[in-house]
């Protein structure tokens, strides 16, 4: 999944075009693969799927992607218990769909805001919510200018520097750019620096601390405080599942738990990753 990750772009122009049989099968195949899969913190997702079989923009106005989402064939889902760990473990595990989805040619976009739950309201039950969607299909070999603007606007193609979420024992040692290549964890900061997340806020902070890694969540002020549910939650399970993804590359074995942990102002600890080989 290592490619997977450098791969990854937000796709929201695809061709017009329904999904194959072979395609379809994939996206199925991908979800039975992740199903029963458990969090960090140990929810699990109830997945769902929604083909287009008539017409595309009356299914985006239905879901509400139109006009931010252009002929996506098909979207991908899931609910998960709405809980501060549970939209932790949904970024967590939904990722890990995400880049399956990307292994497979297709393309995706998280979406977290920008679509009706209400019109997928078939799919939840009482207590769980549906904190993300993506929209699969074959991306568009030219991105529309609207994209463009988008991907523009939110800062898509800029990530934070190392030194602005990555700190060594304490954050009076902010990691440098350059520990990419120096620092022993480098490659697997760099997967983390990667990852998608809401408006590109990137609030993960880490703190390394001999064999542990130390996540917290800085909160964007007042971001998506409408929201029925913490957003920048999602982004701690992303960060966290590429974390993973980069240990296991490097050979490490790992185990993700709660424990003691520098106390920084600010900042919720989430959950620490141990590490040896």
């Amino acid at each position: 999944m290592i490619e997977a990750i450098y791969d990854r772009i937000s796709v929201r122009t695809y061709e017009k075009v329904l999904l194959d049989v072979e395609a379809m099968g994939q996206i199925h195949e991908i979800i039975e693969k992740n199903k029963g899969k458990l969090g960090p913190f140990g929810h699990q997702i109830s997945y769902f799927t929604e083909f287009i079989t008539q017409d595309f923009d009356d299914e985006a106005k239905k879901i509400g992607t139109y006009g931010f989402i252009k002929n996506a064939p098909g979207f991908v889902g899931g609910t998960i218990e709405n809980t501060l760990e549970g939209i932790v473990d949904f970024g967590y595990l939904f990722e890990q769909v995400i880049l399956g989805l990307t292994e497979a040619g297709l393309g995706t976009c998280w979406l977290g805001g920008t679509f009706q739950r209400q019109a997928l309201k078939e799919h939840t039950k009482e207590g769980m919510i549906i904190p993300a969607i993506t929209p699969v299909g074959y991306p568009e070999d030219k991105k529309s200018l609207a994209e463009r603007a988008i991907r523009f606007a939110i800062k898509a193609d800029r990530r934070k520097h190392f030194h602005e979420m990555f700190y060594d024992q304490d954050l009076n040692h902010p990691l440098k750019d350059d520990a990419k290549d120096k620092h022993k964890l480098g490659k697997i900061l760099e997967l983390i620096q990667l990852g998608p997340s809401a408006s590109n806020k990137q609030p993960w902070r880490i703190i390394l601390d001999d064999h542990l890694m130390h996540f917290y969540l800085e909160r964007t002020p007042n971001y998506a405080a409408s929201m029925p549910f913490v957003m920048q939650a999602l982004d701690i399970g992303i960060a966290l599942a590429h974390a993973e993804i980069g240990f296991n590359e490097e050979g490490y074995q790992t185990t993700m738990s709660m424990g003691e942990h520098p106390s920084i102002s600010g900042w919720d600890y989430m959950i620490s990753i141990a590490y040896k080989k």
